[in-house]
């Protein structure tokens, strides 16, 4: 009797991890099309608030050449359409939105002096897209069950794609968690690095951004590591990689 009950869950397992895999496949596309739809319908809002700027070609091609080498060496190159987008702000800043957004502002380009530092600001921003801090923060604040039902199109889809599109606009601007902020340190820092430039760069960058404001993390200025956590403890972490 013991050996029909061997032969019996060998092939019930089997299908039970079949199955289970299937479903985890058909959520995780439902999630990916729907974090393509909110970060698009994100991405649409911005442009229709702020300046899009167009800078001269030899800028445009450095910049755009950076970006794409550290996107060829993050994780989600393969299911994500990664662009960056240049917009008029005299204030030190980029955000990333879901599905690979990335904004840059003119005013951290004016002060960034080498590559280095401008692709280490752009590697943090593309870690925030690959650790998929955005989706995760909705999960926690919407519930799964919510999204999973927007993603079947079983709501009023395009009104509640605007609201999170709202949400995850503001989360992008103001800042993530603290743990989020650090593993977006981590993997930029990873990133940069196996794209060719030095972590030495993007500790620099900072250390001037602080050395401009007397040490003072002042929002004003220090707007793109003013929220959390506090910019010298990050610069603390990242030299103990």
């Amino acid at each position: 009797m013991r050996k029909h009950w061997r032969y019996l869950v060998s092939p019930l397992f089997a299908l039970l991890l079949v199955n289970a895999i299937t479903y985890a496949g058909f959520f995780d596309s439902l999630e990916l099309a729907l974090e393509k739809e909110i970060g698009r319908n994100a991405y649409e809002e911005i442009v229709a608030e702020m300046r899009v700027m167009k800078l001269p070609a030899a800028e445009e091609n450095r910049l755009q050449s950076i970006f794409r080498r550290l996107v060829a060496v993050c994780e989600r190159k393969k299911e994500l359409q990664y662009t960056l987008t240049v917009v008029e702000d005299n204030t030190v800043n980029a955000f990333a939105l879901p599905g690979g957004y990335i904004f840059v502002h003119t005013g951290l380009l004016a002060f960034a002096e080498s590559d280095g530092e401008i692709a280490g600001v752009l590697a943090h921003e593309i870690a925030h897209v690959d650790r998929k801090h955005s989706m995760s923060q909705l999960k926690r604040q919407i519930g799964m069950a919510f999204l999973l039902q927007l993603a079947l199109k079983k709501s009023n889809a395009k009104e509640d794609i605007a609201k999170l599109g709202a949400i995850v606009i503001n989360l992008a601007q103001l800042g993530y968690s603290r743990e989020a902020e650090f593993e977006a340190d981590r993997y930029g820092v990873y990133y940069m690095e196996k794209a060719g430039f030095n972590r030495k760069e993007i500790l620099n960058f900072w250390q001037r951004l602080l050395d401009r404001t007397g040490g003072k993390e002042d929002p004003a200025f220090l707007y793109l590591f003013s929220t959390h956590p506090p910019t010298t403890e990050r610069m603390k972490r990242i030299r103990e990689l």
